[in-house]
């Protein structure tokens, strides 16, 4: 066989292989040892407009929905719009939304992604370029939406997205606000 031949071969099966791969994503090294409970771990990020966020700076004030998707990942997609009607709902009651993106191609076409979406995210976005939030929180398989309390404990770690998932979701914030000291 030609290189050009084993190369179309391969550029084939590379082909078939990506259709067929289900609404989730994996982005590899694990996944597993975070569980409801357990205290989050702190991180430092910079926005997609280059704001400093910290989540030590919502501990004591705030719930926090962390968000692990990719522009590739189409059940992340369609989990997104379903979040900002949460957050829209919710963020003059104590709730902040993250999106940790995990694509690593850059903040540009990640930021061109979202503008092109049909619901304009309104909420912080960071890359995770390196995966160091995502590994922290064992997100490897994408979307992975967790909620932790003001508290700072984990009160829902969720892998995948089907359609309905949001009504729990929704529940859940609901009464970790209620839980926030004011």
């Amino acid at each position: 066989m030609t290189r050009r031949a084993l190369l179309l071969c391969l550029t084939a099966a590379l082909a078939i292989l990506v259709s067929v791969q289900p609404a989730t994503a994996f982005f590899g090294g694990g996944g597993g040892g975070m569980k409801e409970g357990d205290v989050a771990p702190d991180f430092s990020a910079q926005t997609i407009e280059g704001q400093p966020l910290n989540f030590a700076q919502f501990k004591g004030k705030k719930v926090v929905v962390l968000d692990f998707w990719s522009i590739y990942c189409a059940s992340c997609v369609e989990e997104i719009p379903k979040l900002v009607e949460i957050y829209n709902e919710f963020k003059d009651k104590g709730l902040v939304i993250v999106g940790v993106n995990l694509d690593s191609f850059g903040t540009q076409r990640v930021v061109r992604f979202m503008q092109g979406m049909p619901v304009k995210i309104n909420f912080p976005v960071i890359i995770d370029k390196e995966r160091k939030v995502a590994t922290s929180y064992a997100a490897m398989v994408l979307p992975t939406t967790l909620i932790i309390g003001a508290d700072g404990k984990i009160k829902f770690y969720h892998v995948g997205y089907k359609a309905g998932d949001e009504k729990h979701i929704r529940t859940v914030i609901a009464e970790a606000v209620k839980q926030i000291k004011k």
